[in-house]
């Protein structure tokens, strides 16, 4: 999902139910097993006053699920159900599952800055197979088959023919890897990845390194031979999407300590955090993990800047009923609804926001007066 799929959740009247349930398939009795479990959770879900009408609207969706990925991501309200999708990684428990006045949208989140587009090629010397994972889930793939013919592979035997052939068939490299090249040039045009993984035959390889235009050139990583897939290049490049994912947590966090350390263009803490959503100043919301156990409230009325600690504060704004949520999720509801981004950041890093919440604001915020 997109920053502003996921924002317009929030638009919607709740409570609202958010499940995000473990639907391995590669265990034996995987359907039983996620019927089972979501027949417990149902039932704590009933005596906790949500409608049977919003939980039947979400039984179709466990049936097959364990089918379609790692984890049924399903966000619901009193209209029914508003979202649903299957992640590919699984939760950190087996169901993480809430029932509250907004919903829990941080394993979205989590999924999103995971789904770094990447392009992946496996290529020998008759042309190769070329596709790319976007962050909308979906892949774009494409086929190059180049010119194939008894010369493609040099010939062992001698006399005076020998050189000639080998020419040719050097010259049948050069152009199948010509075409390669520009079909992957064109993909990442479209795509902008952040790398692109190469795969295959050795001399393949080479030439399509030196046929690739600069940019394309500059994106080029090697994560193995000659695979039996374009999915067994997919597979060895989810290292490569770690280390992107991680690169960027430390950019940011690197960059949230400087400013938390100049005192300038930084909110560290929920109550400092909640006061730069209220003035529309966050950036970027840091979210330290995934909130499992934490209950924390705070408080929040129509607009997305009507976030505060206590009820009172609000009150003392014109916010005639404020509503108590969740701290994280109220803390999200007001970052989204302002057009920030929202990164969630491993909680044990030493530059981790006080509190499980921060921000990278985009202006210093005022002086007190008087100062």
């Amino acid at each position: 999902m997109h920053r502003a799929e996921i924002a317009r959740l929030f638009d919607a009247s709740g409570p609202f139910v958010s499940l995000y349930l473990a639907t391995e398939g590669d265990v034996e009795q995987a359907a039983g097993r996620v019927a089972l479990r979501w027949k417990n959770l149902r039932g704590d879900l009933l005596r906790d006053g949500v409608p049977e009408a919003t939980l039947a609207a979400v039984d179709p969706l466990v049936q097959g699920s364990h089918t379609a990925g790692s984890t049924l991501a399903v966000i619901a309200a009193v209209d029914g159900v508003l979202h649903s999708t299957s992640l590919p990684e699984p939760p950190p428990r087996d169901a993480i599952v809430r029932h509250g006045a907004l919903p829990d949208v941080l394993p979205l989140l989590a999924a999103a800055q995971a789904a770094v587009p990447h392009v992946a090629v496996l290529t020998d010397r008759t042309g190769a197979d070329i596709a790319a994972r976007v962050p909308d889930g979906g892949e774009r793939s494409e086929r190059v088959s180049g010119r194939d013919d008894p010369h493609i592979h040099k010939p062992q035997a001698g006399g005076w023919s020998q050189p000639r052939y080998h020419h040719r068939a050097e010259a049948l490299w050069e152009s199948n890897a010509g075409e390669v090249a520009e079909a992957l040039a064109r993909l990442v045009d479209q795509v902008r990845p952040r790398f692109v993984a190469a795969a295959g035959d050795v001399r393949a390889l080479q030439l399509l390194r030196e046929h690739a235009p600069k940019r394309v050139r500059e994106l080029l990583q090697v994560v193995g031979g000659e695979y039996a897939s374009l999915d067994a290049v997919f597979a060895a490049a989810e290292k490569l999407v770690a280390e992107a994912v991680d690169a960027d947590a430390d950019a940011l966090l690197a960059r949230f300590a400087e400013e938390r350390a100049q005192r300038d263009q930084a909110a560290d803490g929920a109550e400092a955090t909640l006061a730069a959503i209220s003035r529309s100043q966050v950036g970027t919301l840091l979210v330290a993990g995934l909130f499992l156990d934490d209950e924390r409230t705070a408080w929040f009325g129509p607009a997305p800047t009507d976030v505060g600690v206590d009820a009172e504060a609000l009150t003392a704004l014109g916010v005639g009923t404020p509503v108590e949520g969740r701290l994280v999720d109220v803390a999200v509801r007001g970052a989204l609804g302002t057009g920030a981004t929202v990164r969630i950041v491993d909680p044990d890093r030493q530059a981790a926001p006080r509190d499980g919440l921060g921000a990278l604001l985009r202006f210093a915020a005022p002086p007190p007066r008087g100062a």
